[in-house]
């Protein structure tokens, strides 16, 4: 095939990928965030960028053993370079030789070893970020679970403040904790992914109003005594407690939960049905929003190529009550149709606790066709609400790289400057007055403070020019693939391999710049000094 045909054929097959991918490819709509994702959440939390750094740090650990260990080690192979020592010296040869010209033969060799470091470290930094694993492989987290903990912190904290509130609580408040325990009482739902299953079990049974005995017995206790009004906040959380621990000491919880609590003592199995079923207003609530994407949770996935945005929001979504036991989900953002129609007559919406957000979480699955309820309230679980969190993700993304390494710049700037003119000299620039002051008096001290906020202003712009620069980049690759799947994004890799690398040199160039620029501050004032001293004597 002639080479011209052949350059045809090829761009007619780059063209069509880029349309196959557009017009059939739905990627995930990408969730940029500026946080850094937790990877372990425990009692020390390891982030994905903490995670990359660690493998960067590794790799170039080995790379420099093998280095070593190959090459080095022997005098006669480590004199005629070859292959990957050729370039790597190569490079750091071109880049000793900038350092060089820069800060001069004596501070360029000093300087070296730091502004080399840094620049390395950023290189292989950036260019890590780019490998295609990043923001793609990693564990997905059941955000039903997520979000129930969320809200579970929440409603624990709001029950804590009523607990210890001695103050007369308003009517409103009474009559809707007495009208939500006397009707809408359920056990505790459990969230957590190793009780899944038996919560779905307990949300059919609601959904086919199938009561457990002790959910039937804590409705009429409230029906029977309400609490009355005028009682302070911790005068409502022990009257509750006080019903429901007396209907378990009665009847216990149903079976499918009661072996979640034989190990725990009457009144704490009571204070746990109370959090599961305390009304929560959402002005209480830090996050009340559960959104991610539909796909199968658990375990260490890759993104899918086809996915769907799921969100719910129970104080904008809540469930509601029809007065034959039947639940629905209602939202005034969506058009009122026979689906989603507003209360009637008979209807409430339900107040929102754990208990109801977990079955709201349920209903929404279900109307938005992740999920099929039968009529009996049975349903399986093949899917999950998920959200992945990657392993791996460009480092210089979390601010805490780019401050750390500026702050380190910083340090290592000022000690070169406090070896080459003294402490004093140094620092008589910041002081702005004495005798190693950069201009004495009044004035001296003005530009004293100016210097400070120099140099402060240094770090910041050191931290944020490489944190917006490769944020920046990171969201284009995620935006380029998500709107043009297929060689689109291969553009703008090749943009962000050459960003990474200048990233990384002008952040080494400035480090050295403001090195050679402490080290020569106030050498002038510093020779006339002595030259004053001299001519005196």
């Amino acid at each position: 095939m002639p080479r011209r045909h052949r350059g045809k054929l090829i761009g007619l097959l780059c063209l069509g990928l880029i349309v196959l991918g557009f017009v059939l490819i739905k990627p995930p709509t990408p969730i940029i965030s500026i946080a850094a994702e937790p990877i372990i959440d425990g009692g020390y939390t390891v982030t994905n960028t903490m995670l990359s750094a660690w493998v960067v740090i590794v790799l170039m650990a080995v790379i420099v053993f093998w280095l070593y260990f190959t090459k080095l080690r022997d005098i006669e192979k480590a004199m005629v370079p070859s292959g990957f020592q050729n370039v790597l010296e190569g490079l750091l040869d071109f880049f000793f030789n900038i350092v060089k010209l820069v800060a001069g033969e004596k501070n360029g060799r000093r300087f070296f070893p730091v502004v080399a470091s840094i620049f390395l470290i950023l290189l292989f930094a950036n260019w890590f970020g780019l490998f295609p694993w990043n923001n793609a492989l990693g564990r997905t987290v059941d955000l039903r679970y997520e979000y129930s903990h969320l809200l579970e912190i929440d409603v624990h904290h709001h029950l804590e403040e009523l607990e210890h509130d001695e103050n007369a609580q308003p009517a409103e408040l009474v009559g809707l904790l007495n009208t939500h325990f006397s009707s809408y009482y359920f056990d505790p739902i459990p969230f957590k992914p190793a009780y899944l299953d038996e919560a779905d079990e307990r949300i059919g049974a609601i959904l086919r109003d199938d009561l457990s005995e002790s959910e039937v017995a804590v409705r009429a206790a409230f029906r029977d005594d309400p609490l009355p009004e005028g009682a302070s906040g911790a005068d409502l959380v022990h009257g509750i407690e006080a019903r429901i621990e007396h209907v378990l000491a009665e009847v216990g919880f149903s079976e499918d939960v009661q072996h979640r609590y034989a190990a725990e003592e009457l009144k704490e199995a009571a204070k746990h049905a109370v959090l599961f079923n305390l009304p929560i207003a959402v002005a209480d609530v830090g996050e009340p929003e559960l959104s991610g994407w539909v796909m199968d949770s658990g375990g260490v996935n890759i993104v899918p190529v086809k996915a769907d945005d799921f969100t719910y929001d129970p104080f904008l979504e809540p469930v509601i009550a029809g007065s034959d036991g039947s639940f629905r989900i209602y939202t005034d953002r969506e058009p009122e149709s026979a689906e989603n129609r507003a209360p009637s007559a008979g209807e409430a919406a339900l107040p929102v606790s754990l208990n109801t957000a977990h079955v709201g979480i349920i209903l929404k699955q279900d109307k938005a066709g992740v999920i099929d309820i039968g009529a009996a309230g049975e349903f399986e679980r093949s899917k999950g609400v998920a959200e992945i969190f990657p392993l791996f993700r460009a480092i210089a993304t979390d601010l805490n790289l780019p401050l750390a390494i500026a702050l380190w710049a910083f340090i290592f700037v000022q000690l070169w400057g406090i070896q080459s003119l003294g402490l004093r000299t140094n620092f008589g620039k910041f002081i702005g007055v004495g005798g190693a002051a950069v201009v004495k008096g009044p004035i001296g001290f003005v530009v004293g403070l100016l210097e400070i906020i120099s140099e402060l202003a240094r770090i910041i712009s050191f931290t944020f020019r490489l944190f917006g620069n490769i944020f920046a980049g990171e969201v284009v690759l995620f935006m380029a693939a998500f709107l043009v799947p297929f060689l689109a994004a291969t553009v703008f890799y090749g943009l962000e391999v050459f960003v990474g690398f200048i990233q990384a040199f002008v952040f080494a160039m400035l480090t050295l710049v403001f090195a050679v620029t402490a080290v020569s501050h106030g050498e002038h004032g510093h020779d006339e000094e002595e030259t004053g001293e001299t001519a005196g004597h």
